[in-house]
């Protein structure tokens, strides 16, 4: 660590190898091969200019065994880490070197979009038209509604049942962005919808556990101690259904 900002985010070095290894935040914007292409150029053969500007959220996931690591996540710096990524394809011998990073930890999805929304300036048009963004509102929105018990975070990094996983939500969506409204309207009435939706399955499994006893109910009780039913479904054909005609 170099140095620790007043946020809690701190200032260190990693080699530029180990940069590019690091997975994409899902909630970038859409890559744009030309801005790439431009830095690309610029630099030309002086790759190691690029050695700095990069910004990496860690999160607390937990396995498919219950267990739980960290990991980090590239937030900011994409277009740069992308010409490192080629440069390194086209010239394999050439040798690593040392970049610097803004890392910050993060306890859920809504702290990592608006870590991403305070380092980046973007444009009104992109927020209108990257489902990346529009989708980074409806996730935010809804971890508001169901996370506001810190103790109990029911929509999570990587997770699992009855949790719900933010990444495979951020991916229902991203299955369905023809649905997608960017309005605080639109969105308000989605997130209305799915509290109604989450107390029919509430009242559903209620009653299911007094009638049934197999491998399901186990998964069913877990979910009304928690008061959160959405994830017992894991193709989460909820998410069309509630945003259909808001």
């Amino acid at each position: 660590m170099l140095y620790k900002y007043n946020d809690g985010s701190i200032l260190k070095t990693m080699t530029s190898r180990e940069l590019i290894a690091l997975p994409i935040w899902k909630g970038q914007r859409i890559l744009d091969r030309t801005h790439s292409d431009s830095i690309k150029t610029a630099v030309g053969s002086n790759v190691q200019s690029l050695d700095s500007g990069y910004s990496i959220v860690k999160y607390k996931e937990e396995t498919t065994d219950g267990t739980f690591v960290v990991s980090s996540y590239l937030i900011d710096g994409q277009h740069r880490a992308s010409v490192i990524r080629d440069y390194y394809k086209e010239t394999i011998c050439e040798p690593d070197f040392n970049i610097t990073v803004v890392e910050k930890e993060v306890e859920t999805e809504t702290d990592a979009i608006e870590y991403f929304n305070k380092i980046n300036n973007v444009k009104a048009q992109q927020w209108r038209m990257d489902p990346n963004l529009i989708i980074n509102n409806y996730i935010s929105a809804l971890e508001k509604a169901f996370n506001k018990d810190k103790k109990c975070l029911r929509i999570r990094k990587a997770t699992l049942r009855p949790y719900l996983c933010s990444e495979k939500l951020r991916e229902a969506f991203i299955a369905n962005t023809k649905l997608l409204k960017n309005s605080n309207d639109a969105i308000t009435k989605f997130v209305n919808n799915v509290l109604k939706y989450n107390k029919e399955l509430i009242a559903k499994f209620s009653l299911d556990l007094t009638q049934e006893d197999n491998k399901e109910s186990k998964l069913k009780q877990r979910a009304l101690d928690i008061k959160f039913c959405l994830a017992h479904d894991t193709k989460l054909k909820w998410v069309p259904l509630l945003m259909d005609g808001i």
